[in-house]
């Protein structure tokens, strides 16, 4: 007599590490990808040796529609408090992250948070066509409460994809997986709890609701939602939309709200159309007033007046950034805030610089009229725009207008990128050293606090209970921005109380 032996299973493994997201007092968004589809069980503990009594465990069928991805909604947490988790198929074990809850809304308490964005993770023949998102190491030893993943997190139809731009699900999928095949990326996202949000680059550049293609968007923002540890429960509904806005309300004690917009899936078409120009085919700086469109250097590449209606085209009240159900949130939830500091997580620069505003909040002149005479009207004091997109450090106060009504209504710090073209090399290669320096010119103009064009970079945000808000523009190395027009200025800014 003998005993047949059973069948070995196969092992499964969880190739791209772990993440946490959305995290608030009593729960977090917990993420893994497993490598075939198989039942996995997720547990969290209060302690880093995972010592039980689990504090929580849930289970997860994975699917081939899904990419074999897990996001399981752990509940039942404690406020302000450090927890640790791992996926497991059986003996098969994957990564062990961590994350720390909110403080309860009545507790005043310290936030540290990193944020970026911006990361062609594109590699032609197994090299990275950028680098190996070295800034994101710098912002993992920062040891911040938060990372915010402030958009582009892929580069879906970046000019280094050998197979063309992305359209199917399989294709967007594909790209996040490359995204997360960055050691650098997932040691991050294992680290500490993300909140993530889409730009335009995880469907395809300067997309807006109104005309971008319904298929390829809903596969985008499947995508992302398949990859990122985003809640999908309890969003608002708009049917002018592409999809429902993915903005999000998060508090960290009594001191800091912080408010996350989605600027792509209601926004629409840009006013580019009704701005043309018979110098560069069209208008590079439609809002600049004709004194100044007339004077060296501009006057090589703008005519005395935009073209008619051009202007009426960008502050019309019937194109929106936000959408109308996004927006009246967005306003409403600033005004009934009551913490110290507002961050707005904000993936297209609000502050003023005129030079192709068309795809930034300047170019939709009635919304940031809504958003910034909300502010101003209703008192609504420290209101930080963290921001991204113009892969550029650019560290400025926002107005309405420079040369008609300046007074600082918020401020924000533009960042980034981790990994793509910086401004500076966008605008050489759009119009060489003269538009480089006509753009600098610009930047005069705006009084930026503080800008470098050329820098990867990712910002922290550093806020004391009942103090002061520093945010810090830093670079690959860890150290502070630096100004190259004027090396003694740091990409610093702080505010309050």
């Amino acid at each position: 007599m003998f005993t047949l032996a059973a069948p070995a299973m196969a092992q499964v493994n969880f190739p791209d590490g772990v993440a946490s997201g959305d995290v608030t007092s009593t729960r977090a968004i917990l993420w893994t990808r497993a490598d075939t589809a198989t039942n996995i069980k997720v547990e969290v503990f209060d302690n880093a040796a995972l010592i039980p009594p689990k504090v929580f465990q849930g289970k997860f069928k994975t699917s081939a529609a899904r990419d074999f991805t897990v996001k399981i909604d752990a509940t039942g947490l404690q406020p302000n408090k450090q927890y640790w988790y791992r996926f497991r198929k059986d003996a098969d074990l994957g990564d062990v992250g961590t994350f720390k809850t909110a403080p309860d809304t009545a507790t005043a308490a310290n936030l540290k948070l990193t944020y970026t964005g911006d990361s062609d993770g594109t590699r032609v023949n197994g090299v990275p066509s950028f680098n190996n998102f070295e800034v994101l190491p710098q912002a993992q030893a920062e040891n911040g409460d938060l990372f915010v993943m402030d958009g582009d997190t892929i580069y879906s139809d970046s000019s280094f994809r050998t197979t063309g731009p992305a359209t199917t699900l399989a294709e967007y999928q594909a790209a996040h997986n490359e995204v997360r095949s960055y050691p650098n990326m997932r040691n991050l996202l294992g680290s500490t709890s993300t909140i993530a949000t889409m730009d335009d680059h995880e469907v395809v550049n300067d997309y807006d609701a109104e005309t971008v293609n319904p298929a390829r968007y809903a596969a985008g923002r499947r995508a992302f939602l398949d990859y990122w540890p985003v809640r999908e429960t309890g969003l608002l509904h708009d049917p002018s939309c592409a999809g429902d806005p993915l903005y999000r309300t998060f508090h960290w004690g009594s001191n800091v709200d912080v408010f996350v917009l989605d600027e792509r899936s209601c926004r629409s078409h840009e006013a580019l159309a009704a701005c043309p120009s018979p110098i560069t085919g069209v208008d590079l700086g439609p809002t600049l007033p004709s004194s100044i469109r007339t004077i060296f250097p501009f006057n090589l590449f703008l005519t005395p007046t935009p073209a008619p209606g051009c202007l009426n085209e960008i502050n019309s009240s019937a194109r929106t950034l936000l959408g109308p159900v996004q927006k009246a949130r967005f306003l409403s939830d600033l005004q009934s805030s009551t913490a110290q500091y507002k961050l707005v997580v904000n993936e297209d620069p609000i502050q003023q610089f005129w030079a192709l505003p068309y795809d930034r909040w300047e170019g939709y002149g009635a919304d940031r009229n809504d958003v910034l005479n909300t502010i101003r009207n209703n008192g609504i004091d420290n209101v930080l725009f963290l921001t991204t997109d113009s892969h550029a450090t650019l560290q400025n106060q926002v107005y309405k207008d420079r040369f008609t009504d300046s007074g600082t209504i918020a401020n924000e710090m533009v960042t980034g990128p981790i990994a793509t073209n910086t401004f500076q090399a966008e605008v050489l290669a759009f119009g060489g050293f003269s538009a480089l320096f006509a753009f600098n010119q610009v930047l005069n103009l705006a009084t930026i606090d503080c800008r470098n064009l050329n820098q990867n970079s990712y910002a922290v945000v550093d806020t004391t209970a009942g103090g002061t808000t520093t945010i810090t523009s830093k670079d690959d190395t860890g150290a502070p921005v630096t100004d190259p027009t004027n090396t003694l200025v740091t990409c610093s800014g702080t505010y309050g109380p």
